[in-house]
């Protein structure tokens, strides 16, 4: 147990190093780092991974609105950040106080943004972002020239950024991809024919990183991967075949502890809706887990935890804070024995891998999921 809490989470400083170390060696010397530490970085914590971030040395940290960027700013880091989504435009001001670079795609925005600039004499960084296919936020690749033209010259702002997102890196067929890459390369060009040069150019997330440094240009932004964790299978045995010595080193245990060990009887309904009864005499532990935790509702007796490095399933539905497992193989199991929920105890392994394929969802989920009242202890 964990300082007195029945359920933690543990991540590894020396795994989220390990990792930037990779992508730095696989981009180079001259490419930037930015670690995406959005939505509690992935489950592991904002702030502890942005200082372990910091102390690596990472040229920014990626958000996703700026109230995170605050709060980081708030706890004293001091890394360049960008907000890489929309934010409320009554924030603009706390934004340049703080240093907070932002992401435009609209001249409504960038009107708002220069009018706080001037007003406060300090000039707003920017980073255009374009949809070059995604079809989620950004301005138009068609548009975008036409855009980055108007407002480059207003008052109060300074373009320090452009960049896009990629709808399908994580697969093996790149032709959409590739199409996205050029539609990107195709505009930049178009804006050098305009003499108009912004410094930093960004693309990559973590598959397309992996996979292409045609995907690179100046910057790259890590996101999954950055905690240990495949973007998807596909770019998982990419990598094996042309950089067989890139290793991924998974970053997060969640763990938690028995509160309660019953003995329970044939033929004893399991939780509500009675959804499991026992076939046989069985031990039952409770841990004080459930899916307001972050542990799905769909692991209803389908999951696993570890006790002592050995498998044990859940059995019945998984509550809201409670979920039962049975115990009847671990010999001489008693209350307070720690529970290994995702990660590594003994040599054995659950993985967030393995938990997406029960739940039939992505790795990222069961991570991001976890409660963000759940400690983060940093080893």
């Amino acid at each position: 147990m964990s300082e007195g809490n029945l359920t933690w989470v543990e991540v590894k400083k020396d795994a989220l190093k390990h990792n930037l170390a990779a992508f730095q060696k696989i981009a180079g010397p001259q490419v930037k780092l930015m670690p995406v530490v959005k939505s509690n970085a992935y489950g592991h914590g904002m702030l502890g991974v942005a200082e372990i971030a910091g102390e690596f040395g990472v040229d920014y940290l990626g958000v996703v609105n700026l109230e995170e960027a605050l709060t980081l700013r708030i706890n004293h880091i001091r890394t360049p950040l960008l907000v890489l989504s929309y934010f409320n435009p009554s924030g603009i001001e706390d934004a340049l106080e703080n240093n907070i670079e932002l992401t435009v795609y609209d001249r409504e925005t960038v009107r708002k943004i220069s009018e706080a600039a001037q007003k406060m004499n300090k000039p707003a960084r920017l980073h255009v972002k374009v949809d070059t296919g995604t079809a989620r936020l950004g301005v138009q690749a068609k548009e975008a020239a036409e855009f980055i033209d108007d407002i480059k010259d207003i008052k109060g702002i300074e373009l320090v950024g452009i960049f896009t997102h990629f709808a399908d890196s994580e697969n093996d067929d790149w032709t959409y991809t590739n199409k996205q890459i050029q539609e990107f390369k195709n505009l930049l060009f178009n804006l050098q024919k305009k003499n108009i040069v912004i410094p930093i150019t960004h693309a990559a997330c973590s598959a397309a990183a992996l996979s292409s440094a045609d995907t690179h240009f100046n910057l790259i932004r890590i996101g999954i991967s950055l905690y240990g964790l495949w973007p998807s299978e596909e770019t998982k045995q990419k990598l094996a075949t042309h950089c067989p010595w890139l290793e991924l080193k998974p970053a997060l245990t969640w763990k938690t502890t028995i509160i309660q060990i019953k003995d329970l009887e044939k033929g004893k309904p399991i939780g509500y809706g009675c959804s499991y009864t026992t076939k046989k005499a069985t031990k039952l532990a409770v841990i004080p887990v459930g899916y307001n935790e972050g542990y799905d509702r769909r692991l209803s007796n389908r999951g696993e935890v570890l006790i002592r490095g050995k498998r044990v399933p859940v059995l019945g539905r998984v509550c809201m804070n409670l979920t039962m497992i049975d115990v009847t193989s671990i010999a001489k199991v008693k209350a307070g024995e720690e529970v290994t929920l995702l990660g590594v105890q003994n040599g054995k392994e659950i993985s967030a891998d393995e938990i997406a394929e029960k739940i039939e969802t992505i790795n990222y989920e069961v991570v991001t999921r976890i409660n963000p009242l759940i400690p983060r202890i940093y080893i």
